[in-house]
């Protein structure tokens, strides 16, 4: 008897574990349904910037040498991105800076195995180039400070939040991300 009721148990806490990622993944996806198209260059605005999982750029406060991570897509303040493209002789490159600050900028950690940081506007590294993947809305953000290194998403433990990192590009999902319109 005893065997049956953990068994009946254990298939209860399996199923609502189930549940639970279902809804979160289908909240996420609803959430980035109206990402940018990527059929043409990325307009300057203001973006929440998402990975393929439904989890946004979040800086941990805004402010200098604060570091960036993943949290759950909120439509947080904090998750409000200003993206200034910029033409130049090698093609257009991009700023990413939190919206409303004059010098809060997403930049490399310069150990390039760390998420990265809030920097200011002088700063090295502050300088992206954003590139549309093969698959439809998303986007690739390649730093030009570790030479189009590509930005992705980096689970360094499950307790902790889901880092970034910039590496050479692959083709997974950790490097794709979207770009949601925040100013409409």
């Amino acid at each position: 008897m005893k065997t049956i009721q953990l068994f009946t148990l254990a298939l209860s806490i399996f199923t609502l574990s189930a549940c639970a990622q279902l809804q979160q993944a289908t909240q996420g996806g609803s959430a980035t349904a109206n990402a940018i198209d990527n059929s043409i260059p990325l307009p300057t605005g203001v973006y929440f910037i998402v990975n393929t999982e439904g989890k946004a750029l979040t800086p941990l406060n805004p402010s200098i040498a604060e570091n960036v991570f993943l949290r759950p897509f909120t439509k947080s303040g904090t998750q409000k991105w200003q993206v200034t493209a910029r033409k130049t002789t090698k093609g257009t490159t991009y700023t990413i800076s939190l919206d409303g600050s004059d010098n809060l900028y997403l930049q490399p950690y310069t150990v390039k195995d760390h998420t990265p940081v809030i920097g200011g506007r002088s700063n090295a590294g502050i300088s992206y180039k954003i590139i549309a993947a093969q698959r439809p809305k998303c986007w690739y953000i390649k730093s030009n400070f570790y030479n189009g290194d590509a930005l992705r998403s980096f689970v360094f433990s499950p307790n902790t939040p889901t880092e970034i990192r910039f590496e050479a590009a692959e083709n997974t999902d950790k490097f794709l991300w979207k770009f949601i319109r925040a100013d409409n």
